[in-house]
């Protein structure tokens, strides 16, 4: 598939299939858009009642796991499409955050987006721009919820062994 034919309407894998993630700290609840340039999920606020509070709302700051969720997500439908092994990896950072909402509340519909924009699998770090929308068909423009690049470090790149291990010796970066 490419760039320019994003896929709406056909089967995704179950989410479950994408990430290690099981049971209630599996927040997306499916991909809704992929293609080579980026990926959709689509969140549901209130089939998270153990992070909720008192309201069933959830606090702002989970924008930030639903985006890193999103770009395990795409990075997995990447290596499918390609025919390698589903990809791990762990966040490392996460810069020009923006929060734009300190909860969201319960039942809200949200959407998630990651975009690839930097770094190749197996070579270190990938960096990501991610959003996170209202998905409320009711409200013409889709309220932008919160924004920011977020970066991950995938298993198997330098960047992850220890900097004493003899992997590390021959990857050719200790002299």
């Amino acid at each position: 598939m490419n760039g320019a034919e994003a896929h709406t309407g056909i089967q995704f894998p179950a989410i479950e299939a994408l990430m290690p993630h099981r049971g209630p700290i599996l927040l997306l609840d499916r991909v809704t858009r992929h293609d080579s340039e980026y990926t959709e999920a689509h969140v549901c606020v209130e089939f998270q009642s153990w992070l909720g509070r008192g309201d069933g709302s959830v606090a702002g700051w989970l924008a930030m796991e639903y985006m890193a969720q999103c770009v395990a997500a795409h990075e997995s439908l990447l290596a499918l499409d390609a025919g390698r092994p589903l990809p791990t990896g762990f966040l490392v950072s996460a810069t020009r955050l923006c929060l734009h909402a300190s909860h969201f509340a319960a039942g809200s519909q949200l959407r998630v987006r990651a975009r690839r924009v930097r770094g190749r699998p197996g070579l270190g770090v990938l960096s990501h721009e991610c959003s996170l929308h209202l998905a409320d068909p009711t409200v013409g423009k889709q309220a932008l919820l919160a924004e920011g690049r977020l970066s991950v470090a995938g298993a198997g790149s330098a960047v992850l062994l220890p900097p004493r291990s003899s992997a590390f010796r021959e990857s050719g970066i200790a002299k």
